[in-house]
């Protein structure tokens, strides 16, 4: 009779770890759950931002799903935090977050960016992030929990990009994304930076959780190999982004 894989909910091999590799594992997992509730509360802006617009609903749409998937990924994490955990993991709570202001785009110009900045920048460096946590990790249960993450995420990069070239995006609008994208990409980049920063020092690839080092290589070529490429085949002049994120991540 053929043997059955264990499923991520019962795998056992968690119990017969080290309790460092437990606590550190624990920890990212529980600090990965409060940043997806924050992701929340930015979709809840963005789905705002669409409807304010009259975006197509099929792009409303999807950013209205992504505010529960995201609540759905920070259940995720919580709950690889306390497969790994010895001790009790309390559940994050909703906060609320700083939305970006862009002084003098105007009502309309405002939303746009908020759109564009969180989806088609952030998640899309998001996405890349999660590839490489999924490329190395081996843990069954890790792997299930990143790869439904994943999926969900490629969907809310394409928010941003789907709106970025319908018909509701014309020479104006793209000439103020234009103006904006340098500050917007620093910003990003600072936000990605910060949180580095706050990393544990180490790794335990195979349960997902790579180096500082390794997720800021991963942020640098998603900003370089698609961030800005997406933007230039959306006809978005990149010149400045490009020579500001030349001189700033290298």
């Amino acid at each position: 009779m053929p043997r059955r894989r264990p499923s991520p909910d019962t795998d056992d091999t968690i119990a017969h770890l080290d309790s460092e590799t437990r606590l550190f594992v624990a920890t990212t997992a529980a600090r990965r759950s409060a940043l997806e509730l924050r992701g929340a509360a930015a979709f809840t802006a963005v789905t705002q931002a669409l409807m304010e617009l009259r975006a197509d609903l099929r792009i409303v749409d999807l950013a209205a799903r992504a505010i529960a998937e995201e609540i759905h990924h920070s259940s995720v994490y919580l709950s690889v935090a306390r497969a790994y955990a010895r001790d009790e993991v309390p559940a994050p709570r909703p906060e609320p977050i700083d939305i970006p202001l862009y002084p003098s785009a105007g009502a309309d110009g405002e939303r746009l960016l908020r759109v564009v900045g969180m989806c088609s920048i952030n998640e899309t460096m998001a996405c890349s992030f999660l590839e490489l946590c999924l490329e190395g990790a081996t843990a069954p249960r890790v792997r299930e929990g990143l790869r439904g993450v994943l999926e969900d995420e490629i969907r809310h990069a394409r928010i941003g990009w789907a709106y970025l070239g319908s018909p509701d995006v014309g020479d104006a609008e793209r000439r103020l994304v234009s103006e904006w994208l340098q500050p917007m990409l620093q910003a990003q980049w600072r936000g990605w930076c910060d949180q580095i920063a706050t990393l544990p020092v180490g790794e335990r690839v195979e349960h997902g959780c790579p180096s500082g080092a390794a997720i800021e290589r991963a942020a640098r070529a998603s900003v370089r190999d698609l961030v800005l490429p997406g933007f230039a085949r959306a006809g978005v002049d990149v010149a400045k982004a490009v020579e500001w994120f030349e001189r700033a991540a290298n």
